[in-house]
């Protein structure tokens, strides 16, 4: 009867430990955003405009393997909109004037899901989709972003041409209308996660 149970155990043990391996290897990492720098830039009738911030919050369940992108269950990123600076007081008025920051004072992306991961030679291309909320109003995107993944961290450099009236935002204009600013807009990215 020993020799029974020794015989169901050592096999029950050995799977376990098995599948205890197994679930280390393919856990998800918890990531936060360490260093961020986005930069909003567009056009006018007077001259070509940008606005930065250095300033986002997110949190992401990551899995990295041997420097390698394995997954990326969950990423989310915000943004403060009055973080956005242009160095013109006028400007950055108007623009949060435009994004409704009063009642809607957060950028944000969620993502969707990972649609592919292509190794290039100095990094991984990784194309997502996902919801960017823009002045309370929520639209799908999809985004191609170079990644440069390091043991500890995981850095996410890209950029996305997007309209502003796709999210119900009113392009600013200035002087009294005679100056304003076209509809489309570029997004530049350039976001750090660092395990926590």
């Amino acid at each position: 009867m020993q020799t029974m149970k020794i015989f169901f155990i050592k096999p029950l043990l050995l799977l376990l430990t098995l599948l205890s391996i197994s679930w280390h290897l393919h856990a998800q990492t918890p990531y936060a955003v360490s260093e961020a720098e986005l930069t909003v830039s567009g056009t006018s009738t007077l001259h070509n405009w940008t606005m930065t911030t250095q300033s986002a919050q997110g949190e992401a369940m990551i899995r990295l393997e041997n420097r390698d992108l394995e997954c990326i269950q969950q990423l989310v990123v915000t943004v403060r909109s009055e973080t956005l600076k242009s160095g013109k007081s006028g400007m950055d008025n108007n623009a949060y004037k435009a994004l409704k920051t009063k009642k809607n004072p957060e950028i944000s992306f969620k993502l969707k899901q990972i649609k592919s991961i292509e190794k290039q030679a100095d990094y991984l291309q990784v194309q997502a989709t996902g919801i960017l909320e823009v002045a309370g109003s929520a639209q799908p995107i999809t985004l191609i972003a170079q990644a440069f993944p390091t043991t500890e961290a995981i850095r996410f450099t890209g950029e996305k041409t997007l309209s502003m009236t796709d999210f119900e935002v009113e392009p600013p204009s200035f002087m009294m209308g005679t100056i304003k600013t076209g509809n489309e807009i570029t997004l530049h990215f350039d976001i750090t996660f660092n395990a926590k």
